[in-house]
């Protein structure tokens, strides 16, 4: 017997006892949320070195690295999304009147979680969405927030738990 005669008898055989399967019916609309999930899904991670905030950063490659003339923030990029590393170094005489995490919850950031040397908040700024991680390591501040369209907030969950998890090498 051929292999395509056992398929067809096989295909006829569930026909006949009527275990039959609905074929899922897909939308042919792509929407913000799905284009930025197919990205994520086909990025690679680099790895930079900011000489400016002594930190090292890994981000997805479909972010675009902005060249700022600020010395004490680096940002990374795309359409709805951007990620922002910013630093306060305690030891240079940066002027703190309040903590990062202060500063977040002063402009409405509800706090998620608080550790022993981190804290991290979520909010609303405008349209977009925040998610952001504050890390005192005695010395400095380092503030990681993460800002997104709600519209691409499933799609963005890789990119929180980036900056849920991410911590400098010391």
């Amino acid at each position: 017997m051929t292999k395509h005669l056992l398929y067809l008898i096989i295909l006829l055989a569930c026909t006949a006892c009527g275990n039959r399967q609905q074929l899922k019916s897909f939308s042919n609309v792509m929407t913000s949320d799905d284009s930025l999930a197919i990205e994520l899904g086909n990025s690679d991670t680099i790895h930079y070195h900011s000489t400016d905030l002594g930190i090292d950063i890994s981000y997805p490659s479909y972010l675009r690295h902005q060249y700022l003339a600020d010395d004490q923030m680096e940002v990374f990029m795309t359409d709805d999304v951007s990620l922002s590393f910013m630093v306060q170094d305690l030891q240079k005489g940066d002027d703190v009147f309040r903590t990062p995490g202060q500063q977040l919850m002063g402009m409405g950031a509800e706090l998620i979680e608080a550790g022993d040397d981190y804290s991290i908040h979520q909010g609303t700024e405008g349209d977009l969405e925040y998610y952001g991680k504050v890390i005192d390591d005695s010395t400095r501040f380092i503030t990681v927030i993460l800002r997104y369209n709600p519209n691409q907030a499933e799609a963005a969950e890789p990119l929180r738990r980036l900056v849920r998890e991410y911590m400098p090498t010391k």
